[in-house]
């Protein structure tokens, strides 16, 4: 059942070890009044400058909070550093600011270029305004939440003594399971977007009138090719053929840079540029497919993170999808059944609903194998009752509050509830205004203490 690698991992029973992923959770919302109209308040004072604060920045527009979770060895403490930042941001907000807890946006100005982009440093605010000339006014406005994700050294290096005679190097080897992670992924985004598509209507004003746009409501208008997308070429047969594509369309202009890579799926560095990755190894990967969830005041919930630490485990443990000649073309194939599944009715039956059982057939198959605990059981559970009755999932559910093709009162009434339930904080954390570039380290001695806190990840 395993290949090699997850056989690896079985016979020296670390598979605990193996799906406790490294993680942080970046989680983007819109600031807004509290009539619901994108606020015009500057980024928090309390705060501090937002060009130093690594922990919670603004994005593309300075509406945009993005909260930015140190790195954490277990998923859950990621979880427990989202919660902190997030009552520390709703807590930093001016009276009249809420934030909502929408992926798509409230309602925009007719006139979007009123919508100020993000006060960063010179450079990156130029890039910035380049990118809004070069795409749809309201491209860049949709948020979401990012996963990034690392395999725990110990496991890598106990795999690697088992094989490294089949490999040219440890940065080869490392970099074989993470594109095989990031190859599982980009085809199966399809049913993440089922299962999690969170985004079926978009408010007055997020498309022009004569504009091409859904006409009912979808699962998931941010995942469509109407959300934020790159007309480019996708290479994920390796990483060093990864690397050579993005930068083929950095020269021939279809990327200004790497970072307008959008795709749900990318490999990332955290030294130097995309060839270090080639020569050191993938350090870790980026999951971009996450709507907002606005039934918690995170964004996200822990068994969507569980969720999501099942589908890694058995892309790491399991074979590749295909061989390398015809992974890219299986991919593409991914990708189009993407779109479909994006602009389905929430409430009907996905057209790729035998795929889809056979695909969590799978998974159940994997975990009696593995012994997962109740807590994953669960999870797939709730997911085979999204499958069995789309009206269970979270774009159907939210589709319930509509009125008048409008989602505006809802998520009005969901960003005061969570505002209201930030300010009971007795607490909240307040030590950004005096030094917004602490450490990792620095942060989570002042959120947690000496006891308790999150175990330490890389000194970082």
């Amino acid at each position: 059942m395993f290949d090699k690698i997850g056989q690896i991992i079985f016979n020296n029973e670390i598979v605990a070890n193996a799906s406790d992923f490294n993680m942080g959770i970046e989680v983007e919302t819109i600031r807004i009044d509290s009539a619901g109209r994108l606020t015009k308040e500057p980024y928090p004072k309390a705060l501090g400058n937002q060009r130093k604060n690594h922990f919670i920045k603004t994005d593309v527009y300075q509406i945009q909070s993005e909260i930015i979770t140190p790195t954490a060895r277990k998923s859950l403490d990621a979880m427990h550093y989202l919660m902190a930042l997030n009552d520390t941001l709703r807590n930093a907000l001016e009276p009249n600011e809420l934030l909502w807890p929408l992926s798509m946006p409230p309602v925009l100005p007719q006139d979007k270029s009123t919508i100020p982009i993000a006060d960063v440093d010179p450079e990156q605010k130029a890039y910035y305004e380049k990118w809004i000339k070069t795409r749809s006014d309201t491209q860049g406005i949709p948020v979401g939440v990012h996963l990034n994700v690392s395999i725990n050294d110990d496991v890598l290096k106990t795999v690697w003594q088992a094989v490294d005679d089949q490999y040219d190097s440890y940065a080869d080897f490392v970099n074989y399971i993470y594109i095989k992670i990031a190859q599982g992924f980009d085809y199966y985004r399809w049913l993440i977007t089922y299962l999690f598509g969170n985004s079926p209507i978009a408010e007055k004003n997020f498309f022009k009138p004569d504009e091409d746009q859904p006409q009912h409501e979808v699962r998931s208008i941010r995942s469509s090719n109407y959300g934020l997308t790159s007309d480019v070429t996708h290479n994920y047969r390796s990483v060093p053929d990864y690397v050579k594509n993005i930068e083929s369309n950095i020269a021939s202009g279809a990327l200004f840079s790497e970072a307008e890579y959008h795709s749900s799926v990318r490999l990332k560095t955290m030294h130097g540029d995309l060839t270090d990755m080639i020569k050191n190894g993938t350090e870790y990967i980026e999951l971009r497919m996450l709507d907002l969830d606005p039934t918690t005041a995170l964004g996200v919930r822990t068994s969507a993170i569980r969720f999501f630490r099942i589908l890694l485990s058995y892309f790491m443990m399991m074979p590749t999808l295909e061989s390398d000649e015809k992974i890219n073309l299986k991919l593409e194939q991914g990708r189009a059944m993407n779109e479909v599944v994006a602009l389905e009715s929430p409430s009907q039956q996905t057209i790729y609903h035998h795929e889809a059982q056979t695909f969590l057939d799978q998974l159940q198959l994997f975990g009696a194998q593995i012994q997962w605990g109740p807590e994953y059981q669960e999870v797939l559970d709730t997911m085979q009752d999204r499958l069995d009755n789309p009206n269970l999932t979270p774009a159907a559910t939210l589709c319930d509050h509509e009125v008048d093709g409008s989602l505006m009162s809802y998520g009005l009434a969901m960003a005061n509830r969570y505002q209201n339930r930030a300010h009971e904080n007795p607490n909240p954390f307040t030590g950004f205004e005096e030094q917004p570039d602490m450490t990792a380290n620095e942060l989570r001695q002042r959120l947690f203490g000496v006891m308790g806190k999150p175990e330490n990840y890389k000194n970082g």
